[in-house]
């Protein structure tokens, strides 16, 4: 029988974000998430991964909804045509959905009832909608490894994906532009100083990276992704064991193109109050000529700044 653990950190309640409602910041490392996030943190924590699942862990905006294509066509080469009539939502499991509060929970909440009748949904619909799963799993999350089960990577496989973050916070201004008004200094500024839903990017990267040597990790560039898809997915192939020939393999990088997700809608999240496509341009400097010059180089400062605080060989500092 597993043991379980009390997750090892504190809150800081606080008001709201932009329009997230109530938040907490979640220390160590200063994550700010929703308020929800709270009761389910435990759970979360102690979540029983399998030697088959793979795990997507990435800071938000980094070539997720990509990638998670790309994991999912790998391991179902097989029906890999789903993809472009059955939701991302019903094939990929998003656990933070539970806590997020911005897509549609009807289709997760009649799927568990009719699994389970006695289920509680206050546990998380997507969480024991993943546990009940009798297949082989592919787990989304962008919260940081600090705050999932510890064992995770000694359980299964875990892909992350990583952005330049200024691309990165670029990214994330054009995504809150599709739920509403948002402004660009408002969101560099709470970008730099990790004041923004899932906190620090570098709290992220720094969890991430000290983790690379272990073997069940691969780490992903989105910029290498963008440069030479061909060459990323024979390595994911290698680490993920899919034996895929090199026909199938592009059969998945066709698949997963980016005009291909753009034009089919459940290749991404369905959220309840997206407007217009999850997609913006896919292109890597996408920043470029987006910020005044004064706030450009600041953010360029920052970044420089504390990529080596990471590592010095870590891809961003330059």
């Amino acid at each position: 029988m597993t043991t379980r653990r009390e997750i090892p950190v504190s809150y800081e309640d606080q008001d709201n974000f932009l329009n997230f409602g109530k938040v907490v910041i979640v220390k160590p490392g200063d994550t700010m998430l929703p308020a929800n996030y709270k009761r389910l943190a435990n759970i979360i924590y102690n979540f029983e991964y399998r030697r088959d699942d793979v795990c997507l862990f990435t800071f938000p905006k980094s070539g997720t909804v990509w990638t998670a294509g790309i994991i999912w066509a790998m391991t179902h080469i097989g029906e890999i045509e789903r993809a472009l009539t059955e939701s991302l939502n019903n094939r990929v499991f998003f656990v933070d959905n539970d806590f997020m509060h911005r897509f549609k929970e009807h289709d997760y909440r009649e799927k568990l009832k009719n699994l389970c009748p006695d289920a509680k949904e206050e546990d998380g619909l997507v969480l024991q909608l993943a546990a009940l799963e009798k297949g082989r799993r592919l787990i989304w999350s962008h919260l940081p490894f600090n705050l999932q089960n510890p064992e995770v990577l000694d359980k299964c496989k875990v892909v992350s994906v990583m952005r330049h973050p200024k691309d990165n916070m670029f990214s994330r201004y054009v995504h809150y532009n599709k739920f509403g008004n948002a402004s660009l200094q408002l969101i560099t500024e709470t970008f730099l100083s990790g004041k923004a839903i899932y906190g620090s990017y570098w709290h992220h990267a720094n969890e991430t990276w000290k983790r690379k040597d272990h073997p069940n990790l691969h780490i992903m560039f989105y910029e290498d992704m963008k440069a030479d898809v061909m060459s990323e997915l024979r390595k994911l192939n290698e680490f993920l064991g899919t034996n895929l020939t090199e026909d199938q393999l592009k059969k998945v990088a066709e698949h997963t193109n980016f005009n291909n997700m753009k034009e089919h809608p459940t290749m991404a999240p369905n959220s309840v109050a997206f407007q217009g496509s999850f997609f913006h341009t896919g292109k890597v400097g996408s920043s470029k000529g987006q910020l005044p010059p004064e706030l450009d180089a600041r953010v360029d400062a920052w970044v420089k700044e504390n990529a080596l605080k990471v590592d010095p060989s870590f891809k961003y500092a330059f």
